[in-house]
């Protein structure tokens, strides 16, 4: 694991690493600016439900995007060959540990990118909400989440294109599936996600649904990791 650092340092430097992260913050800023402008133009005035259904429109959009830049994150430059190489230079474990840190890193700071986009915003729709820095703690470490619940999954599934449709699927599939699942949807990753980003965005911290989406991260973390440690590359 000595290499870790020199992993971690080369891998800051990727532009791929920025540039994704902006696109996925810009397309979900685009998507939510959409529905920014059609729920100013029909509401007359400002209803006081209005900025939690675009907050949790806002945070639903940054787990899946940020997951599908996570993803992209690994299945581009391993599609490439470019993802070997490094493992030749700087061995498995540290070229895939650096991955991951500097994927979440990135995700990070979109996340809170779009955070302060999204308060700002606030002010076109007759000052209905304001820029917080819970706001801004709940988009950014929602992103986090899933830029690594997208690394780890493309990791697993290596196709670039599959990747594209499977990553955005297993956090929409909860939704879709609310009724048959009943209570067990709730304890499932996506939701237990966007539940902890809902509350801490209002100051209500919940430490059971974070926890939970922290032990489905780790667990799918560790069985990417796993594998990655011990499939062919080729």
């Amino acid at each position: 694991m000595l290499n870790l650092v020199p992993a971690f340092c080369s891998d800051l430097q990727r532009p791929w690493l920025w540039k994704g992260s902006a696109l996925g913050a810009l397309l979900v800023l685009g998507l939510l600016g959409l529905f920014i402008v059609a729920a100013s133009i029909e509401s007359q005035a400002p209803t006081p439900s209005l900025d939690r259904v675009l907050r949790k429109t806002g945070l639903s959009l940054m787990l899946t995007g940020a997951a599908v830049v996570g993803a992209f994150s690994f299945t581009a430059d391993y599609h490439a060959g470019s993802f070997n190489r490094r493992v030749l230079l700087f061995q498995r474990g540290p070229a895939f540990a650096s991955r991951a840190t500097t994927t979440i890193l990135a995700a990070l700071v979109s996340g809170a990118l779009t955070g302060i986009a999204f308060g700002l915003s606030g002010i076109f729709v007759d000052g209905a909400w304001h820029l917080s820095l819970a706001t801004v703690l709940g988009f950014s470490v929602t992103a986090g989440m899933g830029s690594l619940w997208g690394f780890a999954l493309g990791s697993l599934i290596r196709n670039h294109l599959v990747s594209l449709f499977v990553v955005p699927l297993s956090l929409a599939l909860p939704e879709l599936l609310s009724l048959s699942l009943g209570e067990t949807g709730r304890l499932l990753f996506p939701v237990l996600a966007t539940t902890w980003g809902e509350n801490v965005a209002v100051n209500i911290p919940t430490f059971t649904s974070f926890a939970g989406a922290l032990c489905w991260l780790l667990v799918i973390t560790a069985v990417a990791s796993w594998v990655f440690l011990r499939r062919d590359l080729a």
